[in-house]
C-alpha cells in the first residue's frame, strides 16, 4: 500500500511554502532585534524540517541521473511518412534531428528527467531515462508514441440524418454502404450517464479547417481540471474564423481529431470563433499534462518503441562510490579549514553550510530533479560560493574588530557592508543560471536547476542562518571576544603596475589554445560531440560481464578517442554489453574484448562461430548540433545579462572586464585540456559552466570593494591606486576561498577515478585561471577603458551610486 506524505499534496506545500515567505519579509522588514531573532530562528527551523522530510528517506526521494544509478533504455524506430499518393517517403536526417528535439522537450520540459538521446542506424533513436520504475513504462512509452496531429474538422449537419434502414448517414459511410463527396467518417468514444463507454461514427470533413501548424500555445485549463486550453497563431486564427462565420449558433458542431481519434465534437455557440478554445473530457491522471506538453511538440513521423532495457550508470558503479568518497573528503577539508582558521565562530559557519547542504538536497527531492555529474558540478559550485560568502563576512568582521568597534556592533556592521558583494555575486551567477534553463536542454538544465537552488540555499544561510545564531550567541554572551588566523595580511601589491606584463601572457596563453584547436581538429572532441560506433554483445540470460573486466581489457590499447561501456538488461534477450566507441577503433574493440574475456571468446564446436553474437551501428552524438547551438546561445545571452546587470550596478568598463575574464578563463581551460591531449565531452560542459560561474563570482567581489573604494574615497588618491587598495584588501578573501574550493575539487580529482579526474582537473585549472583573471584581468581592463579618452571612473561610479540613492528614496 502507498503512503502519501503531506509534501506530496500541493495544496499542503503551497501553503507550508506561503507561512515561510511571509515570515522571510516580515524578517527583513522589521527592525526590532529580539523579533528579528525570533523570526528567524522559525524560519531556520521551519525551512530544515521541510526540506529533511522531503528528503527522507534519501534512497527513495533522491533521483539519480543514468550516469550516477543508471535507469532504462528505450530503442525506438522512426515511422516512414506518406506522401499524397500513399507511397512511403523514407525519413530524412532532419526529421530525425527534429524528433530527438521533441522527445527531449517532452521528457525533459522542466529540467527534472535529463534523458540521454542519441539517433541509432538512420532511422533509429536510443532514449535512456533515469531511475525509471515499472509502473513509470507505459507513461513514457505513450508520452513517445504520441504522435499529436491535432486537426479541427467540420462536422457534417447531415451526420445524424436516419435513413430508411434506421442507421445514421455517418454509420452507412463508415459501413461502406454510402459515400458522401468530401466527408469521411471517424471514431467518437464517448461515455453515457452511467459512464459506460460507447463508440460510434461521426461523419466529418475529408479537409482539415486547421491544424497543431496553427498552435502557439497548449496549457492545462485554469477553468476547467481535465481540458487543454488552446490558443492559436494569426493564421489558425484567421482559419478558426473562415471556418466558423457562416455557421449557425447552436446547431452546427465542429469536431477536435487527435490522431485520427475524435476528442469531442462540441456545438458552436457563438459565430465566428477566434484563437482560443479547448480539449476536454481528459480524466485520466496525468493525461492533461503529456496531451498539452505532446501538442507543444508535435513528431512530424510517428515513433513505435522497438524494445525497453534497463542500464548501468554510464560512469560505472566504482566511479560513483569513489565520487562519493572524494565528496566526504573534500567537505570535511572544508569543514575543518573553516574551523581551523575562524575558531569559534566558525562552527557558525559550518552550522549554516551543513544548513544549505539540507536546503539543497531537500528541494532537489522535493521537487524531483535529477542529480546528475553536471548537477554536482552545480552543487560544488554552490558549496564554493557558500564558503565565499562566510569568508567575506568573516574577512569584513576582521576589519570592524580592527577598527576598535564592540563585538557587537562589528558583527551587524560586517553583516551589512559585505550583503552588497554577496547579492551582487549570487545574482550575476542567478542571471546565468536562469537563462541557461531557459534556453537550454539535457545536462545544461539540470545544471542551471541545481545552481539556482543552490544560489538561493546558500544566500539564506550566509545571510540569514549565520546571522541568526550570532544573534542568539551575542544575546546568551557565548563569545566575548571573536579571534581568527590572519595567514595573509593585507600588503601594497602594485597589481595594476604590471598590467601591460599580465596581459600579454594572458594574450600568449589563449593564442596557444586557440591554435590547440586548430591543429587537433576534431581529435579534441570525444564522441559525446561526433557521434561513433554502438558496439552490442548479445550475452543472454546466463552470461556475465562487468564493465571494470572491459577495462582491464581495453587498458593497454592504442585508440583515438575514448570509449564508454553500459550493461543493459531486457526481459526478452537477457544480458547486453554495450560500447560506444569512435567508428575506427570499432573492430580493434571487439577484436580485443574477444581476445581477453572467455565468455565473449566462446566458439560453438559445430560451426566455430561465436556463442555471444556481437553486432555494430553508428550512433550519433549525444551533444547533437541542436545541443550545441542551444547551449552557445543560452551562455552568451547568459553572459549578456551579466554584462547588463552590471553596465546598471556598477558601469560599463566593469561590464566588459568581468565579460573579457570570462571568455579568457574558458578559453584557457578547454585549450589546457586540448594541449594534454584530452578530449572534450558531456563532462566538461558542466566543468566549464562551472568555471565560468565561479569566475564572475570571484570577479564581482573584487569589482564590489572597488566601488566602495571609489564611493568612500572620493577625494583621495588615484584611480590606480584606489583599485590596487581594493584588490589588495580582497586578496586573503581570494587565496582563501580559491584555497579551499581548489583542494575540494582537486581531492575529487584525485580520489574520484578516472571520469571525475578529467572532471576535477578542468575546474582545477578554471580555479586557478579563474582566480588570476579575477585579480591581473578584470580590473586592468575597468582601468584601461575607464581612462581612455580622459573618462573619470570615480565620477562615473559616483553618479551611478547618486541615482541609485535617488530611486530607493523615491516613495
Amino acid at each position: 500500500m502507498l503512503a502519501i506524505t503531506p509534501l506530496e499534496d500541493p495544496l499542503v506545500l503551497f501553503v507550508i511554502g506561503l507561512i515561510l515567505l511571509i515570515l522571510f519579509f516580515w524578517y527583513f522588514t522589521t527592525e526590532i532585534e529580539r523579533r528579528k531573532r525570533n523570526i528567524g530562528s522559525v524560519l531556520l527551523v521551519g525551512v530544515a524540517a521541510l526540506c529533511l522530510l522531503a528528503v527522507n528517506p534519501p534512497r527513495e526521494r533522491l533521483k539519480g541521473g543514468i550516469d550516477i544509478l543508471g535507469g532504462s533504455a528505450f530503442s525506438l524506430k522512426i515511422q516512414s511518412r506518406e506522401d499524397d499518393e500513399g507511397r512511403a517517403m523514407p525519413v530524412t536526417p532532419e526529421q530525425v534531428e527534429k524528433a530527438i528535439k521533441v522527445i527531449e522537450k517532452r521528457l525533459n520540459a522542466m529540467g527534472t528527467s535529463e534523458p540521454l538521446i542519441a539517433r541509432q542506424g538512420e532511422d533509429g533513436i536510443l532514449v535512456q531515462m533515469p531511475g525509471v520504475k515499472p509502473e513509470e513504462s507505459a507513461r513514457i512509452r505513450e508520452i513517445l508514441e504520441k504522435v499529436a496531429k491535432l486537426e479541427l474538422r467540420q462536422v457534417s449537419a447531415r451526420s445524424e440524418e436516419v435513413g430508411a434502414n434506421q442507421k445514421t448517414l455517418a454509420q452507412r459511410v463508415a459501413d461502406r454502404e454510402e459515400i458522401v463527396p468530401g466527408y469521411k467518417a471517424y471514431q467518437q468514444t464517448q461515455k453515457d450517464e452511467d459512464g459506460r463507454e460507447q463508440t460510434r461514427p461521426i461523419l466529418l470533413s475529408s479537409r482539415k479547417a486547421l491544424g497543431g501548424e496553427d498552435i502557439v500555445l497548449a496549457t492545462p485549463s485554469p477553468q476547467q481540471m481535465d481540458a487543454v486550453a488552446i490558443t492559436l497563431n494569426g493564421d489558425g486564427e484567421d482559419k478558426m474564423i473562415a471556418l466558423t462565420q457562416n455557421m449557425r449558433e447552436g446547431v452546427d458542431r465542429i469536431a477536435i481529431v487527435l490522431d485520427g481519434e475524435v476528442m469531442s465534437a462540441p456545438v458552436v455557440q457563438k459565430v465566428p470563433l477566434g484563437k482560443n478554445f479547448q480539449i476536454d473530457g481528459l480524466r485520466e491522471p496525468g493525461e492533461v499534462e503529456n496531451l498539452a506538453s505532446a501538442l507543444m511538440n508535435p513528431l512530424e513521423n510517428p515513433l513505435i518503441v522497438l524494445e525497453e532495457r534497463s542500464v548501468s550508470p554510464t560512469l560505472g558503479s566504482a566511479v560513483v562510490k569513489q565520487g562519493i568518497t572524494a565528496g566526504i573528503y573534500a567537505l570535511v577539508f572544508t569543514f575543518a579549514f573553516v574551523l581551523f582558521y575562524y575558531r569559534m565562530s566558525g562552527l557558525i559557519a559550518i552550522f549554516g553550510l551543513i544548513l544549505n547542504g539540507i536546503m539543497l538536497f531537500g528541494i532537489m527531492a522535493m521537487f524531483g530533479f535529477t542529480f546528475t555529474l553536471p548537477g554536482i558540478a552545480g552543487m560544488i559550485l554552490t558549496i564554493g560560493m557558500a564558503v565565499d560568502a562566510n569568508v567575506l563576512i568573516y574577512e569584513r568582521l576582521r576589519e570592524e574588530l580592527a577598527a576598535g568597534k564592540t563585538l557587537k556592533t562589528a558583527i551587524a556592521a560586517s553583516y551589512e557592508k559585505a550583503f552588497t558583494a554577496i547579492f551582487d555575486a549570487n545574482i550575476t551567477s542567478l542571471i546565468t543560471s536562469v537563462i541557461l534553463f531557459w534556453l537550454g536542454s539535457g545536462s545544461i538544465k539540470g545544471f542551471a536547476i541545481t545552481l539556482t537552488i543552490g544560489i538561493l540555499s546558500s544566500m539564506f544561510a550566509a545571510i540569514l542562518v549565520t546571522r541568526v545564531m550570532f544573534r542568539w550567541a551575542m544575546d546568551f554572551n557565548l563569545f566575548e571576544r571573536l579571534t581568527f588566523m590572519n595567514l595573509i595580511r593585507p600588503g601594497k601589491i602594485d597589481f595594476l603596475g604590471k598590467r601591460r606584463l599580465w596581459i600579454t601572457c594572458s594574450l600568449i596563453m589563449v593564442a596557444i589554445s586557440l591554435a590547440a584547436f586548430v591543429v587537433r581538429k576534431d581529435k579534441a572532441l570525444g564522441i559525446d560531440f561526433t557521434g561513433g560506433t554502438r558496439i552490442q554483445f548479445l550475452l543472454g540470460e546466463d552470461k556475465k560481464i562487468t564493465t571494470t573486466e572491459v577495462d582491464d581489457a581495453l587498458k593497454g590499447l592504442a585508440l583515438s578517442k575514448a570509449y564508454f561501456p553500459q550493461i543493459e538488461q531486457s526481459p526478452t534477450t537477457g544480458t547486453l554489453l554495450t560500447l560506444r566507441c569512435a567508428t575506427p577503433d570499432s573492430q580493434k574493440i571487439v577484436d580485443e574484448l574477444r581476445k581477453d574475456i572467455p565468455v565473449l571468446a566462446e566458439r560453438d564446436p559445430k560451426n566455430q562461430e561465436f556463442i555471444v553474437q556481437g553486432s555494430k551501428e553508428e550512433v550519433s552524438a549525444l551533444i547533437g548540433g541542436t545541443f550545441m547551438k542551444e547551449s552557445m546561445v543560452a551562455l552568451f545571452l547568459g553572459l549578456l545579462g551579466i554584462m547588463i546587470y552590471m553596465t546598471v550596478r556598477f558601469e560599463f568598463s566593469f561590464a566588459l572586464g568581468g565579460f573579457i575574464a570570462i571568455l579568457h578563463d574558458i578559453v584557457i581551460c578547454l585549450g589546457v585540456v586540448v594541449l594534454l591531449g584530452g578530449e572534450l565531452s558531456l563532462i566538461h560542459v558542466g566543468a566549464i559552466l562551472t568555471i565560468a560561474g565561479y569566475s564572475i563570482n570571484d570577479t564581482i567581489i573584487i569589482f564590489d570593494r572597488i566601488r566602495e573604494n571609489l564611493l568612500l574615497r572620493a577625494g583621495s588618491g588615484s584611480i590606480e591606486k584606489i583599485m590596487n587598495d581594493a584588490v589588495n584588501m580582497t586578496l586573503s578573501r581570494t587565496v582563501l576561498t580559491s584555497g579551499a574550493t581548489l583542494f575540494s575539487v582537486v581531492t575529487l580529482s584525485v580520489l574520484g577515478g578516472d571520469a571525475l579526474k578529467d572532471f576535477g582537473f578542468v575546474i582545477s585549472i578554471g580555479i586557478i585561471v579563474g582566480t588570476f583573471s579575477s585579480i591581473f584581468i578584470a580590473s586592468p581592463i575597468v582601468l584601461w577603458w575607464s581612462s581612455r579618452k580622459g573618462g573619470d571612473l570615480k565620477r562615473t561610479v559616483q553618479q551611478s551610486a547618486a541615482r541609485e540613492e535617488a530611486i530607493n528614496a523615491t516613495p
